[in-house]
């Protein structure tokens, strides 16, 4: 929690209702993108924007892995071609790369977003978007719920190696190994439920009353930059 904090503080890291925005172009971009004329080269820089969002936010590896599998899978699809009759070897490469594409960046995008934001920001820029509580509250719900879970589930994982119950069991016998790993992580994951619905009534969050926020959350000149810079390249993509 502290680093999220640190992170909301850093100047790289956007606020959640440019995030949003980034999120629609960059997806829009990437799904709709053709793979033929001089558009691709801004269609590339587009998808690399989440790419480069993770290496300001210190996630390095993460970055650059990205970078190199989405610049490869670009210049696959954009660009191989093998000639004669291996139409299924250009198959085989193009149709990956177009998965890969399309996806990717919108995936990249959603782990940087998951990653550097703060809940309570999160819902703060919602709220200042005018966005329903009806789904502010299930989406903060959801990112409270989901890192809670892949502790829990890597608690039940550890506890089945202390009892000498490995992946192995699997194979021999599915089902016992489905009652140890799958029947706790169930019965966590409804105690953990009522326990995030009871928190969030405690911490005023519902559908009627308005709630505060200690956060003083304001459009930097980084923010106002990334704005400018995601619409003028997804305005002159569709124009060109």
């Amino acid at each position: 929690m502290r680093n999220q904090i640190l992170a909301h503080n850093h100047i790289f890291n956007l606020d959640p209702r440019i995030k949003i925005l980034m999120m629609l172009i960059v997806s829009l971009i990437a799904l709709t993108g053709g793979t033929t004329g001089h558009e691709i080269v801004l269609r590339l820089i587009v998808m690399l924007i989440p790419a480069l969002l993770l290496i300001l936010a210190g996630k390095y590896s993460y970055g650059i892995t990205c970078t190199g599998i989405i610049t490869l899978a670009w210049y696959g699809e954009a660009f191989v071609v093998i000639e004669g009759q291996q139409q299924i070897a250009t198959l085989l490469i193009f149709v990956p790369s177009g998965v890969i594409t399309r996806f990717l960046p919108s995936l990249v995008m959603g782990y940087y977003i998951y990653t550097t934001t703060q809940v309570e920001t999160l819902i703060l820029g919602l709220e200042r978007m005018k966005i329903p509580r009806k789904i502010t509250i299930p989406i903060a719900v959801m990112f409270r719920f989901l890192p809670t879970i892949k502790a829990e589930s890597s608690a039940i994982k550890d506890a089945m190696k202390m009892r000498g119950i490995s992946l192995r069991l699997a194979f021999k016998k599915p089902m016992v190994y489905i009652e140890y790993r799958i029947v706790p992580l169930l019965n966590s994951v409804i105690k953990i439920g009522n326990e995030l619905t009871v928190a969030s009534v405690t911490r005023g969050l519902n559908l009627v009353y308005s709630r505060t926020s200690i956060i003083d959350l304001k459009i930097r000149w980084f923010d106002w930059l990334c704005a400018i810079l995601i619409i003028l390249l997804g305005t002159t993509y569709y124009i060109l």
